[in-house]
């Protein structure tokens, strides 16, 4: 695959998934009716033909087989010679690079007809009059570029210009947003205005946000309206040239765009299919409206005063050039929580002071609840390709206090829990005193050395650091009052001792964070025994937090493995 190829985003179908995809729309249609030419099959993005190798060759003589570059013309016709190859660019309605109709309007909402506004050559004669017949019935089968446009807006710089087109304006037009960048769903947006009035059965090799991103929603519920009829997903690993670090699911669905319905209304249940393409599990997708999205469950409050934006646990960025430095009424924290998806899990972190960048919200004592299950519902589920692009839902009922314990004690203790304590921070003119207000335990308490008890090799008696107080902290208090499950009881009994093992050894500030800590343990190669038993108790947290989040709704249904 040439460079400009992949940075368009085409990627040749797998064979494996080629083949499946066919044995899957058989199954809809029938392989009678498949070489009776009752129906007529284009693919609008043939490239070099891999979806179309299963075909039996009885079939392909109803076959149009359309694509951009010249080179996959020429490939197609001798693969394919009893099809219709033609090359015609989809997304503006120029056929060739010759075409003298740029300039044209797109004309892809006017009833019962493609656009053919291109000239008398855009589009083959034997598919104009197919078009013109209301008796043919048709297949689409397609698997479109994924590129996509690097910033968002009509105005936004595409990758290479690629999805700056005809149908990115008219999607403007219709006030669809930033979906416009998707060069897969600009193909959706005219086949489902082109198809929407004819007997057609499309077969969509896609992501999947088209169905579960709220970004989509707008698109889902003016546009895409059609009928699930069966499908598979498989990760993204197996198209060549795709990242190796971050695979996300692909997904073949076909679909009645004839019989069309809202795709919120109806739960899909898609085969999962390994690299050799055998199904070992189904993963079950109900569209969602965005408000019922975990990230509309949390309350925003809105920032009233100015403090320091941090870019890290201990880093302070007073230059980002969109700075967000306004924090709420009540501020313990700063939670970073971009997007809704289990991919942004990376993406997720306390921080001592509003993050520098967008995406996070201020946690106060009205919401620290919310904040404590948004961050172990982010954080606890392993993140794979199966459930990358996955939405967090709001809960299906009310939460248990226990549960909500459960996470909040799972969060003080997680890597991302980068709390800190820091003094005499200058910022924009003034001093800032940076407080941690997830300190755990009430300081007289965690401050309290005790030589009684068994010490790490190496591990010196130190007087406690000076300005101790005995104060407790917000989230001292509030576990205070909390019934802990035995689980939650194992993890800060076990924190509770290296916490004492700290402020025994290191002159921290006396609400030191979980960061701090750790990173000093490290450095001194001290208490790492303490730091594993630790892990061990929160990892079995983890494990009786994971299957809750399941059962309120808040992760998606398991995949049903066979």
């Amino acid at each position: 695959m040439d460079m400009a190829t992949r940075r368009r985003g085409v990627f040749p179908t797998p064979l494996p998934f080629a083949k499946k995809a066919y044995d899957y729309l058989e199954q809809i249609i029938g392989a009678s009716e498949m070489q009776s030419g009752n129906y007529r099959l284009w693919d609008m993005a043939a490239g070099t033909g891999n979806l179309e190798l299963p075909l039996p060759k009885e079939s392909l003589k109803h076959c149009y087989l359309s694509t951009l570059e010249q080179k996959d013309v020429e490939h197609l016709k001798k693969e394919f010679p009893d099809a219709t190859v033609f090359q015609y660019d989809y997304l503006t309605g120029l056929a060739g690079k010759n075409s003298q109709s740029p300039e044209r309007q797109l004309r892809c909402e006017t009833e019962n007809s493609v656009s053919t506004d291109t000239g008398s050559d855009s589009l083959p004669d034997a598919l104009k009059n197919d078009l013109a017949n209301p008796k043919i019935r048709w297949i689409i089968l397609i698997n479109p570029p994924y590129a996509t446009a690097q910033e968002a807006g009509l105005k936004g710089t595409s990758k290479e210009g690629v999805s700056d087109t005809k149908i990115r304006k008219q999607m403007h037009a219709e006030g669809l947003g930033e979906v416009s960048r998707e060069l897969y769903v600009q193909f959706l947006y005219r086949i489902m205005k082109d198809f929407k009035d004819r007997e057609t059965i499309l077969g969509l090799f896609s992501p999947l946000k088209y169905l579960i991103s709220a970004n989509y929603q707008k698109f889902r519920d003016n546009i895409f309206h059609a009928t699930f009829q069966s499908g598979f997903v498989f990760s993204s690993e197996n198209f060549g040239g795709t990242s190796k670090t971050s695979h996300f699911p692909v997904a073949f669905i076909l679909w009645d765009i004839y019989q069309g319905k809202n795709v919120a209304e109806q739960e899909m249940h898609l085969d999962i299919l390994d690299t050799s393409a055998q199904k070992f599990g189904t993963k079950i997708i109900k569209p969602a409206n965005r408000n019922e999205f975990l990230s509309r469950w949390i309350k925003r409050p809105r920032g009233t005063k100015i403090f320091p934006p941090f870019s890290s646990a201990q880093v302070i960025k007073p230059d980002n050039v969109d700075t967000r430095n306004w924090i709420a009424e009540g501020f313990l924290a700063s939670l970073m929580c971009p997007g809704n998806e289990l991919q942004n899990q990376q993406q997720t972190a306390f921080l001592s002071g509003p993050q520098a960048s967008a995406g996070a919200l201020s946690v106060t004592p009205e919401n620290f609840e919310q904040a404590v299950v948004v961050f172990a519902a982010r954080r606890i589920p392993k993140d794979t390709w199966i459930n990358h692009v996955d939405q967090l839902m709001r809960p299906n009922r009310e939460l248990s206090p226990q549960f909500v314990s459960d996470c909040a004690v799972w969060s003080l203790f997680d890597s991302k829990n980068q709390t800190v304590s820091l003094r005499d921070v200058t910022y924009q003119g003034q001093v800032y005193q940076i407080v941690n207000h997830f300190f755990p335990f009430p300081q007289t308490e965690a401050n309290q050395s005790r030589p009684s008890e068994p010490q790490p090799e190496g591990c010196g008696v130190r007087s406690q650091p000076s300005g101790c107080g005995s104060e407790c902290s917000f989230v001292a208090n509030w576990l205070s009052q909390r019934q802990l499950s035995a689980e939650s009881q194992s993890v800060l009994e076990c924190a509770r001792k290296i916490y004492r093992l700290h402020f025994a050894n290191f002159s921290e500030p006396h609400d030191a964070g979980w960061y701090q800590i750790q990173r000093a343990f490290r450095e001194a190669k001290l208490g790492a025994d303490w730091l594993a038993d630790l892990k061990v108790r929160h990892d079995t947290l983890k494990e009786k937090i994971l299957p809750m989040l399941n059962d309120y709704g808040i992760t998606a249904p398991a995949e049903m493995l066979l």
